[in-house]
C-alpha cells in the first residue's frame, strides 16, 4: 500500500474512531486497531497523534467548503427569488451534514474542542475566506460576514447532531424548520435590492 493510501486510511480511521468513541479516546492504538495498520505507521505519516487528528479535521473542513463553493452559483441566479436561492444552498449543505454520521460527528467533536483553537482555527478561517468573499456582496456593509457564516454553521451543526443522535427526524419538515430558524436570524443583515425599500 502506498504511503498516500496509508495516510488516507489512517485519516478515515481516525474519523470513525472520533465519531464512535469521542476525541479523547481517539488514541493511536484505537486508530491502529480500527484500520489494521501498524501503530508505527502513524508516526511515519504524521508528526504526532494531534497532527493526524488535525489532518482529519482539515479534510472534513475542505469537504464542507468544497460543497458550499459547488453550490454557490445559485446565489447569483437573479431570476430566482432570493429566499429560494438560500433554500437551495441550505439544502445542499444540510444533505451533506446529515449524509454521514461519522463525518458530521467527528467534525463537531473537533470543532468544539481545545484542539481546534490550538491547531486549526486560523487555517479554518483561511479556508473559508473564499466563501466570505463570495457572500460579502449579499450583506450590508456593516455586517460581519465571517460571524454570520459562523452562526449559520454552528446552528446547522447543532441541528444535524440532533438528527444523528435520534433526537429529531431528518425528514423534510425538520429540514424546513432548520432553514426557517437560520433564515429568520440572518435576513436582517441582507443588503436591500437596488431601488427597493424592503429587505431581501
Amino acid at each position: 500500500m502506498k504511503q498516500d493510501d496509508i495516510r488516507l486510511k489512517l485519516i478515515d480511521g481516525a474519523i470513525h474512531v472520533i465519531a464512535r468513541d469521542g476525541l479523547d479516546k481517539a488514541t493511536t492504538k484505537h486508530i491502529s486497531t480500527e484500520t489494521g495498520i501498524n501503530e508505527a505507521y502513524i508516526y511515519r505519516c504524521f508528526s504526532h497523534k494531534e497532527d493526524l487528528i488535525n489532518k482529519a479535521f482539515e479534510m472534513l473542513d475542505d469537504e464542507l467548503v468544497t460543497k458550499v463553493m459547488q453550490h454557490l452559483p445559485i446565489m447569483y441566479e437573479t431570476s430566482v427569488e432570493y429566499e429560494l436561492r438560500c433554500r437551495f444552498l441550505f439544502a445542499a449543505i444540510w444533505t451533506y451534514m446529515i449524509g454521514s454520521y461519522d463525518r458530521c460527528i467527528a467534525y463537531v467533536q473537533y470543532y468544539y474542542s481545545p484542539y481546534f483553537i490550538r491547531y486549526a482555527a486560523e487555517m479554518h478561517k483561511q479556508r473559508y475566506k473564499p466563501v466570505v468573499e463570495k457572500f460579502r456582496d449579499a450583506f450590508r456593509d456593516e455586517a460581519d460576514v465571517w460571524m454570520i457564516l459562523n452562526h449559520i454553521l454552528n446552528v446547522m451543526l447543532d441541528f444535524a447532531v440532533k438528527v444523528h443522535h435520534g433526537q429529531m427526524s431528518g425528514g423534510d419538515n425538520y429540514s424546513e424548520h432548520v432553514f426557517r430558524v437560520i433564515y429568520a436570524s440572518v435576513k436582517q443583515y441582507f443588503r436591500k435590492p437596488e431601488g427597493s425599500d424592503s429587505e431581501v
